[in-house]
């Protein structure tokens, strides 16, 4: 008999343990969840800060404009670089969607642009912005992030996209919330 109890002192001690790690493993989940949440906000509000930087008017330190080609082919987009040059604002509209529900699973989220000339533009090749002028509009962005979200990390990786021509240059990548990994 007291093998018995002791049994069953044991099958009672392993319910317990069980429900105290099934109780921490749901604040894990919950807490996880948020974190996720919090961080997916973050990703989301920076690309399009970046964007509506990039998109601006070249006197606000946005993208020069001529037709207007340039700065309607700055693409949000999730998982790769948008591909190819665009016409007309399509392409941006149906990138912000895509960005405005944005969860962190779904990978990297990006701003591009596919304008054969965009290089030489942040070069300086026009009058109304100044060279570096997407490098810019990054910074400016970012700064705007860390007054909104304080002290989250926030990275920005810079790329080439030689696709097509001379592709994008410069934009933005999925970055860590939690640091710079």
């Amino acid at each position: 008999m007291p093998a018995r109890a002791s049994s069953r002192s044991a099958a009672g001690g392993e319910v317990q343990a069980s429900r105290a790690t099934l109780a921490v493993g749901s604040q894990s989940k919950a807490i996880g969840d948020q974190l996720r949440k919090a961080a997916a906000t973050i990703v989301k509000a920076t690309v399009l800060e970046i964007d509506a930087n990039l998109r601006a008017s070249p006197d606000e330190g946005g993208t020069p404009v001529d037709t207007g080609n340039a700065r309607s082919n700055w693409i949000p987009s999730i998982g790769s670089p948008h591909d190819g040059e665009v016409s007309g604002d399509g392409g941006h509209a149906a990138g912000v969607a895509a960005v405005a529900g944005y969860q962190l699973q779904a990978g990297p989220v990006f701003v591009s642009n596919a304008a054969p000339y965009i290089d030489a533009l942040n070069r300086g090749s026009s009058t109304q912005a100044p060279a570096m002028f997407i490098e810019s509009a990054v910074d400016k962005a970012l700064a705007t992030m860390q007054g909104r979200f304080g002290n989250a990390a926030i990275s920005v990786d810079k790329f080439r996209d030689d696709v097509g021509s001379a592709g994008a240059e410069n934009l933005a990548s999925a970055y860590s919330p939690f640091g710079d990994d």
